[in-house]
């Protein structure tokens, strides 16, 4: 599937035409012609991208974009029929991922377009390992934890023991569940599992909730429901299964 495209635009015809283009190579497309109700979403699907026209009744498209860069990681492309330079640096520097000047080339667009939903897969591949390892770390007792964090050290068991005040056999059970929970088969998997978070260059024994992506922004992926129509919150206030992220 190539992706989630939410689109918000006040031109009904230009919309229209261009989720039909979206859904003829197999994109899932939401559609409003005011941002309010899309802003309003407590959920997104991903991998996908929000494409913004600049001028919209109320809120501004830039006013949006900052909106959502506010909550979330995903990939937000600014749409204008009045695009120039300064509008295109004042996007790039609030987060968009790019502006495209009205009318469209569709082959040039929608390329773009792909290549952000396939990157969007990719981050959010490595957002669930990062969520699946947290997890996995968060079930250590302070114990284990500690057994763990002296592992990463290449200390051995008696070394371990000495350091902690504990028996060798205490030792080894303590590691013995830290390889269950971290659901390695050795202890080396467990230190290449934690030794560098699929996020960032660092262990993620040491994330924090300032330093963390996912912690910042969490994902899930879900199983993909095929839409050409309106994203159901749009109209009857129910919410898609992913948090907005």
């Amino acid at each position: 599937m190539a992706g989630h495209v939410y689109l918000i635009d006040d031109d009904a015809g230009f919309r229209r035409s261009l989720a039909e283009i979206m859904a003829s190579i197999g994109f899932v497309h939401y559609e409003w012609d005011s941002p309010e109700q899309f802003m309003a979403l407590q959920e997104l699907r991903r991998p996908g991208c929000v494409v913004i026209d600049y001028r919209l009744p109320t809120l501004s498209g830039l006013e949006v974009l900052k909106s959502v860069r506010a909550r979330s990681s995903i990939p937000v492309v600014l749409i204008s029929a009045y695009a120039d330079v300064r509008l295109a640096v004042t996007a790039m520097q609030s987060g968009a991922a790019s502006v495209f000047e009205k009318p469209l080339d569709d082959n040039e667009f929608l390329g773009f377009i792909e290549r952000l939903c396939f990157e969007d897969r990719a981050r959010t591949k490595k957002r669930d390992e990062c969520r699946a390892i947290r997890g996995m770390i968060a079930k250590l007792s302070d114990p284990e934890r500690e057994v763990l964090n002296l592992m990463l050290e290449g200390q051995p068991n008696k070394v371990i023991a000495s350091r902690l005040g504990k028996s060798v056999k205490a030792v080894e059970r303590n590691r013995q569940n830290v390889v269950s929970k971290l659901e390695c088969r050795t202890a080396h998997e467990v230190l290449l599992k934690v030794a560098r978070c699929p996020m960032m260059s660092s262990s993620p024994l040491t994330c924090t909730t300032t330093s963390c992506p996912f912690s910042r922004w969490a994902v899930m992926s879900v199983n993909p429901v095929y839409r050409t129509h309106p994203h159901p919150s749009a109209s009857d206030g129910s919410s898609e299964a992913v948090a907005l992220s």
